[in-house]
């Protein structure tokens, strides 16, 4: 009777730590208390490592070299001189440029100055194919709250064949950019990166998804150069490419600048980065289909469920020590097989609620 009362006390509390894992870990999965797990179990896929892609892509940047540069004159804050665009597309179509893709926004003619305007909307008619940065407005009515894309002016976006989309980007409320905008996508009007990638040729189902980014490290996939070395190019440099042009901030340093985003390597860099080189990246997901996707709700709970009960079960009834080299197993071999199989297939999940939550052993009883 000893024995028995003994192996029942066991299994009281061996359902009772099962119990109370799996119950934390559906509360971190389904509620705001586990936002830091789930957003770290994104972040963290990208630390040891990301995809390469063989897209050839360049992204010409407004950057400090060219505000600097003295032929320019160039002012932050101020639009971009019209003239100076017109010349670099001339440069790209004299190139045989595949695709350019503008993070800038030609929302007005000049009044002052038609003549830039025209030899813009001439640059553009030039191109191979052309999309125009648009932006999403707020729109207020008596009864209806809502937004609504202002696309570029004319003569702009009839010279670039009426392709358009909204630049846009969604920060979580710890200001990194983790989803393609809007989420789900496509949304009632299309993104910038979203008809870049349609007029490239990827072939997109029209049916909302939830996609995630999956970024291609620190620096991205793209060659980087400066606006000040772009008109210098050896000829037939940007032949066939794939041509962003967009805003560099002025510093990397996370701040106040209204183009500067976080990404997951900011918790380990403390460095931002300029809006167009995250819809660079979300126009390469577009092309290569390698957006990441989270499984199914369903399949996510058994998961957790599954582990809370073998865990949260069966480590206190383990010796300490034993209990701890286990539990430190556990979570090793859960972090490098959500990692590995993020980079080998398009999916990620919440790991960490996993690594740091299950492997506790209480309520129990160390032997």
């Amino acid at each position: 009777m000893k024995v028995k009362a003994i192996g029942r006390d066991e299994f009281f509390k061996a359902g009772l730590g099962a119990a109370v894992a799996v119950l934390c870990g559906l509360m971190l999965w389904k509620t705001p208390l586990g936002e830091p797990w789930v957003n770290a179990s994104y972040d963290y896929l990208f630390r040891f490592g990301a995809r390469a892609v063989t897209n050839r892509v360049t992204l010409i940047l407004m950057d400090n070299e060219a505000y600097a540069y003295d032929q320019f004159h160039q002012v932050r804050g101020q639009p971009w001189n019209r003239e100076l665009h017109a010349r670099l597309l001339n440069r790209l179509a004299d190139d045989g440029c595949a695709l350019v893709v503008f993070d800038s926004f030609f929302l007005q003619p000049q009044p002052r100055d038609p003549a830039q305007d025209e030899a813009l909307a001439a640059a553009m008619r030039r191109q191979h194919r052309i999309v125009l940065g648009a932006v999403q407005a707020e729109v207020i009515y008596s009864t209806l709250d809502g937004v609504q894309p202002t696309p570029p002016a004319e003569p702009f976006l009839s010279a670039a064949g009426n392709n358009w989309g909204v630049a846009c980007l969604d920060r979580d409320p710890d200001l990194i950019v983790r989803r393609h905008w809007p989420f789900p996508s496509p949304g009632p009007y299309p993104s910038l990166p979203w008809t870049a990638a349609q007029l490239a040729g990827a072939s997109l189902s029209e049916n909302p998804q939830e996609r995630w980014l999956r970024y291609y490290g620190r620096d991205g996939a793209a060659t980087r150069l400066s606006y000040r070395f772009a008109l210098d190019r050896p000829t037939n440099y940007f032949r066939g490419q794939i041509v962003f042009i967009g805003t560099a901030p002025e510093t990397s340093a996370p701040g106040s600048e209204t183009d500067k985003f976080s990404t997951p390597y900011t918790r380990w860099t403390d460095e931002s980065t300029g809006g167009v080189g995250i819809l660079l990246t979300s126009f390469l997901n577009l092309m290569n289909g390698d957006w990441l996707r989270r499984p199914a709700g369903w399949l996510e709970a058994l998961t957790l469920v599954t582990a809370g009960l073998l865990l949260g079960g069966g480590l206190c009834r383990l010796r300490l020590p034993v209990a701890c080299a286990v539990a430190a197993g556990v979570a090793l071999v859960v972090t490098f097989g959500a990692i590995s199989w993020s980079f080998f297939t398009n999916y990620w999940f919440p790991w960490l609620v996993i690594v740091d939550k299950y492997p506790v052993p209480w309520p129990g009883r160390w032997r």
